[in-house]
């Protein structure tokens, strides 16, 4: 246990109804994903010119192949007046393709073009690597991604 969870520990020793265990277990989360999230853009996205919006946009275009910028949103994390902005800086890049739906044309289908295919597999493996590199530091990292499942099924329930 570091300085600032002992202390934060400490703070909360007191109060009435709080579950110490549970409160570490979502501190070091929130850290965690917060250092993971920072590491991943300084080392792996920005150094090929994406944010981890941008990079999380590509991905989840690349996984369905043509999306509408809502199902981009509800997919990717992004929300959806970030969605736009991102789209225009990729599509500006020439890493994305938007038409408007044949059957209505008030809708946008977005594709990545062949250069945003490239981005996305080269800036993926670049990431995966790191991803092995900290996820290989468990003795069983199938339980743990259940358990992360698990967790998120809880809160997204």
């Amino acid at each position: 246990m570091d300085p600032f969870e002992e202390q934060a520990r400490s703070r909360l020793h007191g109060v009435e109804d709080i579950d110490l265990e549970s409160f570490s277990a979502s501190f070091l989360l929130f850290r965690l994903a917060t250092q993971y999230l920072g590491l991943l853009e300084s080392s792996v996205h920005r150094p090929r010119g994406l944010t981890t919006a941008g990079f999380r946009v590509l991905f989840t275009i690349w996984v369905y192949d043509e999306l509408e910028p809502r199902q981009i949103a509800g997919l990717s994390g992004v929300s959806t007046a970030a969605v736009s902005g991102v789209l225009t800086t990729l599509e500006s890049k020439g890493l994305v393709h938007k038409r408007r739906d044949a059957a209505d044309r008030r809708l946008v289908r977005v594709r990545l073009s062949d250069s945003g295919i490239d981005v996305l597999t080269e800036t993926y493996a670049a990431q995966n690597r790191l991803e092995s590199e900290i996820f290989g530091e468990l003795d069983e990292v199938e339980g743990f991604t259940e358990r992360l499942r698990r967790l998120l099924n809880t809160v997204t329930d």
